[in-house]
């Protein structure tokens, strides 16, 4: 995460915020989306497949990168 720390990251994911960034030469973007009155927060790769998160806590514990957890990387 270079210049940001990851509580930084952590942060911007709690209060809603969109993001963008490049790990590795890829880049991925997180973004958010309500479906049925549900809040999501989708995370992707760009131009792949997003997948959908129902909350911060299980973005933070789940979101993976390749095969690493996004919080290892």
């Amino acid at each position: 995460m270079s210049q940001y720390s990851f509580n930084n990251f952590i942060e911007w994911i709690e209060t809603g915020r969109e993001i963008e960034f490049s790990y590795r030469g890829k880049r991925y973007s997180v973004t958010y989306y309500s479906d049925n009155r549900k809040d999501y927060i989708s995370f992707t790769e760009f131009y792949q497949k997003p997948v959908d998160y129902a909350s911060a806590n299980e973005f933070m514990d789940s979101a993976m990168i390749d095969e690493e957890l996004l919080k290892d990387v």
